[in-house]
């Protein structure tokens, strides 16, 4: 059996990120599933020994009505904690944490017609470092499993332009092996009924980074802001409903997955393959590497 008791946990709170107790389950299935033989079929049987202790009015089994929209986000976070709590015991197995985000992204608003239009966009961090294998770049982790929105579905729905979409250089949390890298993403806005296009951003990240295991070091950090038409800029603190008007750009980030084992035990080729790639720069390779790397 595997019991994980989640006393402690802080009070449900009014924004939505409240998450269900059938969230926290899915969170101990996935971990158990991680460090079990992934030949074995999933079934019945690969679950049944798992029970958990959830607090009631807590953060992880809220009392109704408590607004439960946005629960990804902590379903992620449930994840990175029970598998660094099985990290003690299985060190060699458990890779570090990953960027515990997928941002999501929500647009609504009217053309200049007239036209309705909502659009919305998911996007994900990297994944931690393992033991043997870099993380992987912006890809979606344990309880999430979304795809990329094409730029050209996203420039047909609505009026908005994506000018920029790439990874975030440095963000990969240095290592032996290095952790995934975030992505960065800038949208411009190019017309609406003025004032009309709402948008609203539920991140995570951008507070506290995603820790490093066995000496690695942590990801990069999230961040968002936008850059308005007189050129003031706007930090998004994580969380945000507000309005967007033409010519605004909004700019996305995400985090990065921390590194397995010390910097210094990476091989020389790597280093020098991340920096030919962009995805580590040249400075910041003598710094976060040994001297002769």
């Amino acid at each position: 059996t595997i019991s994980f008791d989640l006393t402690g946990t802080s009070a449900q709170v009014r924004g939505p990120i409240n998450c269900v107790p059938s969230g926290s389950l899915a969170a101990a299935c996935f971990a158990v599933r991680a460090i079990t033989d992934p030949l074995i079929p999933n079934n019945g049987g690969c679950f049944r020994p798992i029970s958990l202790q959830l607090p009631e009015a807590s953060l992880v089994n809220p009392r109704a009505p408590a607004p439960v929209n946005a629960r990804t986000a902590t379903i992620k976070r449930v994840t990175n904690t029970m598998l660094a709590a099985l990290a003690e015991v299985a060190p060699d197995r458990i890779p570090a944490p990953n960027s515990g985000e997928l941002l999501v992204m929500a647009w609504g608003g009217q053309t200049k017609d007239g036209t309705p239009f909502v659009t919305g966009e998911s996007l994900a961090g990297g994944s931690g470092a393992g033991n043997g294998l870099d993380g992987v770049d912006a890809v979606e982790t344990d309880a999430t499993n979304c795809m990329n929105l094409p730029v050209e579905a996203m420039e047909l729905e609505a009026p908005i332009r994506v000018n920029r979409w790439q990874l975030v250089p440095n963000s990969g949390g240095a290592g032996t092996y290095r952790g995934g890298l975030g992505q960065l993403k800038e949208y411009e806005v190019l017309e609406d009924i003025e004032g009309s296009m709402s948008f609203s951003h539920r991140g995570e990240r951008h507070f506290t980074a995603a820790n490093g295991f066995g000496g690695g070091k942590p990801g990069g950090m999230a961040r968002s802001w936008i850059t308005r038409t007189s050129g003031s800029e706007e930090i998004i603190p994580s969380k945000t409903v507000t309005r967007l008007m033409p010519g605004d750009r909004l700019v996305i980030t995400t985090a990065g997955g921390g590194g397995f084992g010390p910097p210094s035990g990476r091989e020389r080729a790597a280093v020098d393959q991340d920096v030919a790639d962009g995805k580590v720069g040249a400075e910041r390779a003598t710094v976060d590497y040994a001297s002769d790397k």
